[in-house]
């Protein structure tokens, strides 16, 4: 683990309740350095978003530990769970249900700023608002729009921007494009992409396509069923997948050359216990670190 680590993630656990013991993330570790983006991906039901609302408190944290910038954020209380939410936000994966449709696009993204005082009066918040609505391309007649007026693309622009409100040095990105047209979703990528090196903004990307995790992450970590089975350089996951599981999520992603793609093989990925603990060397090991 890095000294330098921004998050650092010690043996995440979370049950639901009434789950009888289930567990829907099951000993997790990992860390995100600052200014990094780190791509987390897997099928859906996996324990992504999971993992992903444990991290920003939304969830309860039901075994293990997680730091940021050094201190637990399990133990926080008050003012200090207070401070660490502004600190950590998170942008959700459903534009059409993440934004509360009786609000105003001003109010909405003005929320963060409100709670956390950023703003000395009425001027400066209104100023901070419309700020951020050009900073994710959106205009100023925008602001006292409601969100039905908005296409899925512009929500999720608006989310984005309350979630950049609270001035976060942490933000989860819960597969923010799953649910947009292909051709918005690199406007949107690139978006993330333009603010984080403006800002010096730390993620966690969430997602289930795994050429758009390698497109944006420095690293990328593989989930399945709860657990990370292999994490790595994005590029060297994507070229070189050791686990079997990674590796017939790789070999169902599309290509664009259709000759290359009738003619590529897909593999077929069956779980057992040797599939969810890997079969490495102890030099692979060192590159792609495995979790029983």
């Amino acid at each position: 683990m890095s000294e330098q680590a921004l998050v650092s993630v010690s043996h995440l656990t979370h049950e639901y309740p009434g789950s009888q013991g289930k567990r829907a993330v099951n000993d997790v570790s990992f860390f995100i350095q600052a200014g990094e983006t780190f791509g987390l991906v897997g099928e859906s039901g996996c324990g992504k978003t999971t993992t992903g609302r444990m991290l920003v408190r939304l969830l309860d944290i039901t075994g293990g530990s997680v730091t940021f910038d050094g201190h637990d954020i399990t133990k926080l209380q008050g003012k200090e769970l207070l401070n660490y939410r502004r600190q950590a936000q998170i942008i959700f994966q459903d534009p059409y249900a993440s934004l509360d449709p009786r609000k105003k696009v001003r109010d909405i993204i003005a929320e963060g700023i409100d709670i956390h005082h950023l703003a000395k009066d009425r001027q400066e918040r209104d100023e901070q608002v419309s700020r951020l609505m050009a900073s994710v391309g959106l205009r100023p007649e925008h602001l006292t729009r409601y969100p039905h007026e908005f296409s899925g693309g512009q929500r999720q622009r608006i989310g984005i921007a309350r979630a950049l409100a609270t001035q976060p040095r942490f933000i989860v990105c819960d597969e923010p494009i799953s649910a947009l047209d292909v051709s918005i979703q690199a406007q949107v990528v690139n978006l993330l992409r333009e603010e984080q090196r403006k800002r010096n903004l730390t993620y966690l990307f969430i997602a289930h396509d795994l050429s758009m995790v390698k497109y944006i992450s420095d690293r990328i970590a593989v989930m399945y069923r709860g657990r990370i089975v292999e994490t790595g350089p994005a590029q060297a996951v994507y070229d070189n997948p050791l686990h079997p599981y990674t590796q017939s999520l790789i070999s169902a992603v599309p290509l664009p050359d259709p000759e290359t793609e009738r003619t590529r093989r897909r593999i077929p990925f069956q779980a057992n216990e040797k599939d969810l603990t890997g079969d490495l060397t102890e030099a692979e090991k060192d590159h792609f670190v495995l979790k029983s």
